[in-house]
């Protein structure tokens, strides 16, 4: 009890007036460095599609001094497209085409992306948590991979403000999607696939 109200007093100035008003913050997803093309890959055009089968709206709530959640915190922009963007960042790096038409289609579907702030003795942290299921499909619909991606995203939060919960979230989608383009069964599958549907 007395650690709680230790905790309580060192963080509660700092959130006092801040952690009932709701707040947006940007999502900016920044591509894997020193990706080189895969050979071949400028054959391949890919059609990215991405639902966001997420049940709150939020990426992350506030929370007080003594770890209550409190007010919500949103993304800027919509969350099927922060995730579109990364996708396609990540295959044009490689040397992927990225189109509508194209014969290879990424049907992504975020089932979470959240993160929590905990709290500790002089600092708190940001914790963020993605599941997304990610299919490879033929232009006919024909899957040829699916894989459920998981991952975990954490910052450093003095505050639970908002741009702590969307470095985390960012965090935590980036290490999911380098996880998958990481496999070679996920880049394989995109070659099947174009093959396939020509």
């Amino acid at each position: 009890m007395l650690r709680k109200l230790l905790i309580a007093t060192l963080i509660i100035p700092s959130l006092t007036g801040c952690a009932l008003t709701t707040a947006t913050t940007p999502l900016t997803y920044k591509p894997s460095a020193g990706v080189m093309a895969v050979p071949g890959a400028k054959n391949v055009v890919v059609h990215v599609v991405v639902k966001n089968d997420k049940k709150h709206k939020r990426i992350s709530r506030k929370i007080d001094g003594f770890g209550i959640p409190m007010a919500s915190i949103y993304a800027k922009g919509p969350i099927s497209k922060t995730v579109q963007d990364a996708f396609q960042k990540e295959l044009t790096a490689r040397g992927f085409g990225t189109n509508a038409s194209g014969l290879v289609t990424i049907n992504a579907t975020v089932n979470e992306l959240h993160s929590t702030f905990e709290m500790g003795v002089f600092e708190g942290e940001s914790v963020a948590h993605l599941s997304m299921v990610v299919e490879v499909m033929t232009k006919n619909g024909k899957e040829v991979f699916s894989k459920n991606i998981k991952s975990t995203g954490e910052t450093g939060a003095m505050v639970a403000a908002g741009h702590d919960a969307s470095e985390a979230v960012d965090r935590a989608l980036h290490a999911g999607i380098h996880a998958l383009f990481a496999d070679p069964a996920f880049i394989q599958a995109l070659f099947a696939a174009q093959k396939a549907s020509q």
